[in-house]
């Protein structure tokens, strides 16, 4: 994770709880609704399994995982990435690159599904989807794999701290943290599926049609004005609606897609940072050096090296 005091605490708990177990060994700190657990592995492994009663939120740390799941699919799962895996599903993870040297570390924050209906609830009543999108609510039924936001990493790093420190109001504060972990998790899975499905939901969905645009056209400039005409609104209505959908504003959102567009990029040998920053619409390669460091915590080139040795 992008966060250096997250790894300082990660440290000292496997250093004041050193491995007994060479595959998987867990650490767990728990709360009234959700419990975290830290897993390092230094051998490596295959189809080492993975389930939980409850909704499990997971974080890679360092080093690399290949994650199979039900579908068949293989994911691999790196730093800077997380996974949703859903009650009562069982993931199977292969950990190819794992030693005593560079352990493989993930951590994992499991949340009651009872919470998690509660927060979805609340959001409908609160600030309800749009008619076309439905009602919020967790999909309890595929695991979900995305790369995190800027949220989701502070919102972890806040989470962690609290389950390790010795706070006086760690319980209520946990609590807290966990009701916002679960509004970034839904409001990023909604998000998820409009982009992934924008193509073929554009002619019925606003939101959609203007995700198809931001893709097709991400190395072009493109303006708040561009996105509500595709998608059939005033700029006003399309940024409310737009910030209520997703929980952040249009042109944030599109500097999202730009960062993971770019680390997609970065993975590709051959591509220079120069190069990666024009196809992803920036003018400017220091401008872009700087956006990349806020959101992902390391400069591009940084990024490229470690994921290509993760690789």
């Amino acid at each position: 994770m992008a966060f250096p005091a997250l790894s300082t605490r990660l440290a000292r708990i496997q250093r004041d709880r050193p491995p007994l177990d060479l595959v998987e060994n867990k650490v767990t700190f728990g709360a009234e609704d959700a419990s975290f657990s830290v897993y390092d592995t230094v051998r490596p492994a295959e189809r080492v399994p993975l389930a939980a009663d409850n909704p499990l939120y997971c974080g890679m740390v360092t080093g690399k995982k290949v994650v199979h799941t039900a579908s068949g699919a293989a994911l691999p799962f790196l730093p800077l990435e997380s996974l949703v895996v859903p009650s009562g599903h069982t993931i199977e993870i292969d950990f190819p690159g794992a030693s005593d040297a560079a352990p493989t570390t993930c951590l994992a924050i499991e949340i009651d599904r009872a919470k998690v209906r509660r927060v979805a609830e609340r959001l409908n009543e609160t600030t309800p989807r749009s008619t076309d999108s439905g009602d919020w609510r967790y999909a309890d039924d595929a695991v979900c794999h995305f790369e995190n936001t800027p949220g989701i990493e502070h919102t972890v790093h806040q989470l962690v701290g609290l389950f390790v420190d010795d706070d006086p109001d760690k319980d209520v504060l946990i609590d807290l943290g966990v009701q916002e972990l679960v509004v970034r998790m839904l409001r990023v899975e909604a998000r998820k599926l409009l982009l992934e499905e924008s193509a073929a939901r554009a002619a019925q969905h606003g939101l959609a049609a203007a995700a198809e645009l931001a893709k097709r056209r991400l190395g072009d400039p493109i303006k708040v004005a561009d996105l509500a005409a595709a998608a059939c609104m005033s700029e006003p209505s399309f940024y409310r609606a737009f910030r209520n959908e997703f929980g952040t504003t249009p042109m944030a959102y599109l500097t999202d897609l730009r960062v993971e567009r770019a680390r997609q990029l970065l993975g590709h040998r051959g591509r220079s940072v120069t190069d990666i920053a024009a196809a992803v619409g920036f003018g400017s390669v220091s401008h872009f050096i700087r956006v990349y460091r806020s959101h992902v915590g390391r400069t591009p080139k940084q990024d490229q090296i470690a994921r290509r040795a993760a690789a």
